[in-house]
């Protein structure tokens, strides 16, 4: 089976973890990432949002806000698997300052890179999960989903009428170990855990073994 190629701008950000189905949205104040974000809508080309291995240099300190928006700033490495989608400009400020959104699409595999400078592109695929009987994992979602309505019970009563768990556990199941994350945050390093696996009945297990220890 071939896998598919995707040409994707990456955006490392420390600690920003996303999944399919998520809505990012983000404040764009480097140079190099006004022109990324420039010229993908320009060329309908994805942009990836990143969590990121080191810091490769950093960001001089003491800067004041003309420097910040004149200069690059501190420069990361990032991870191997992240989420790819097309972004939506909903303002620019006078001074150049971007205000988008980013509808993840694709949880993609790192690639060959085609451009380093000013900012990252690479080739990347698309990694798809594993074909599980999704029988067996309901029981797991069901546990999440009243886990997580007991969480808004005694974090935000009033919110939790808003839950609607049948709209929840009427997912499939392997769609569901995604899309819990727009209601769910876990440590940074959990949670690219969690994005790698293509086993979706092993990442149900560890977002409920996660939910039970807080």
């Amino acid at each position: 089976m071939t896998t598919e190629t995707l040409e994707v701008a990456l955006f490392p950000i420390p600690n920003m973890v996303t999944f399919p189905g998520e809505v990012v949205p983000l404040h764009i104040f480097e140079p190099r990432y006004r022109t990324m974000v420039e010229e993908c809508v320009e060329n309908t080309r994805m942009i990836a949002v990143c969590h990121t291995k080191k810091q490769i240099s950093p960001a001089k300190l003491d800067q004041s806000i003309t420097d910040v928006l004149s200069t690059n700033q501190a420069t990361y490495s990032p991870r191997d698997v992240f989420c790819a989608g097309y972004c939506s400009v909903s303002d620019r400020t006078v001074d150049g300052r971007i205000y988008l959104t980013i509808k993840m699409l694709h949880r993609v595999r790192l690639g060959q890179e085609t451009q380093t400078l000013p900012y990252r592109i690479a080739n990347c695929t698309k990694l798809v999960d594993d074909i599980i009987d999704s029988s067996a994992m309901s029981g797991h979602q069901s546990m999440i989903v009243d886990s997580i309505h007991q969480l808004i019970k005694t974090r935000a009563p009033s919110e939790a009428a808003k839950f609607d768990k049948q709209k929840w556990l009427s997912l499939n199941p392997a769609e569901f170990s995604f899309n819990v994350f727009q209601v769910l945050r876990f440590e940074p390093e959990l949670m690219q855990t969690m994005l790698e696996m293509t086993d979706p009945e092993a990442r149900l297990q560890l977002i409920s073994k996660s939910l039970s220890s807080r």
